[in-house]
């Protein structure tokens, strides 16, 4: 595969790439950043092309990724591995950063079974990650983000999905009032967590047709959301233990939904 060469920082790709490391300008040009080799050969795998692949000198990706890159209209460039960790996120030795365009869903396109998380406000990149990962392994069928929730497409959290982020459809709201319409039209329930006064997740019925909201990691869930909600749970704690990780708390019932119904892979 031949590749073009980027010797100049100034050259138009390093500048997109700047910008892109910023929520504003990935928001107003539709796209986002990806960087790792690991990364890249998810998106690939699971069909979705980069517009452009910068790739340090000293870095070889995998003749699988290069055959798909070679039958896709993808800009591949070769960058001195100095010039590519001026640009680069993530440190030493990644090697490779990719410009995808943002992914559009529509709510008709949602299936009509399933379950949904919600994501109030979250701002710890790593348990948005981890929320999305895990919501793709317990079988759910979306994400969605109210306003004031960290960009769901920064380089942090994107690692910490391990390219599950490519798996499952994300919706932004601006609004509750939005979302609870979208909810309505799904026929979801809205569950919160409580840490006191709720029914223990126990003896809850997750096993369809509810959106659970997992709330701010310093403040929780908001007071209308509380209102709004058809259904309070809460995690049994011992020890004086007042409150779990918003990640760990968001496993604990997203695995609940799909308690004997998954099966050990052998």
């Amino acid at each position: 595969m031949e590749f073009r060469w980027i010797e100049s920082p100034d050259n138009w790709v390093v500048r997109l790439v700047r910008r892109l490391q910023h929520k504003k300008h990935r928001d107003a040009e539709g796209l986002f950043l990806i960087e790792g080799i690991n990364l890249l050969s998810e998106a690939l795998r699971r069909g979705v092309i980069p517009r452009i692949v910068l790739i340090a000198e000293d870095t070889a990706l995998p003749e699988e990724d290069l055959r798909i890159l070679e039958e896709h209209p993808a800009e591949v460039y070769r960058l001195s591995r100095r010039l590519f960790e001026r640009i680069s996120d993530a440190g030493n030795g990644v090697g490779v950063i990719a410009v995808v365009r943002l992914p559009e869903y529509r709510v008709q396109d949602l299936p009509a079974d399933g379950n949904i998380v919600v994501l109030d406000r979250l701002q710890d990149p790593g348990n948005i990650g981890t929320i999305i990962r895990t919501a793709v392994a317990a079988e759910y069928r979306a994400v969605f983000a109210l306003k004031g929730t960290a960009d769901l497409y920064s380089l942090k959290v994107l690692r910490a999905t391990a390219g599950m982020v490519f798996d499952i459809p994300v919706l932004r709201f601006d609004t509750e009032e939005e979302m609870a319409e979208v909810l309505r039209r799904l026929g979801k329930r809205l569950v919160v967590t409580v840490p006191v006064g709720g029914i223990s997740y126990y003896e809850a019925d997750l096993t369809d047709g509810t959106a659970l909201v997992i709330g701010n990691e310093g403040n929780g869930i908001s007071a209308s959301l509380l209102e709004r909600a058809d259904l309070g749970v809460t995690i049994p704690m011992a020890g004086g233990v007042e409150s779990l990780n918003a990640a760990v708390s968001a496993a604990i019932l997203m695995y609940e939904s799909v308690r004997g119904r998954m099966t050990v892979r052998k």
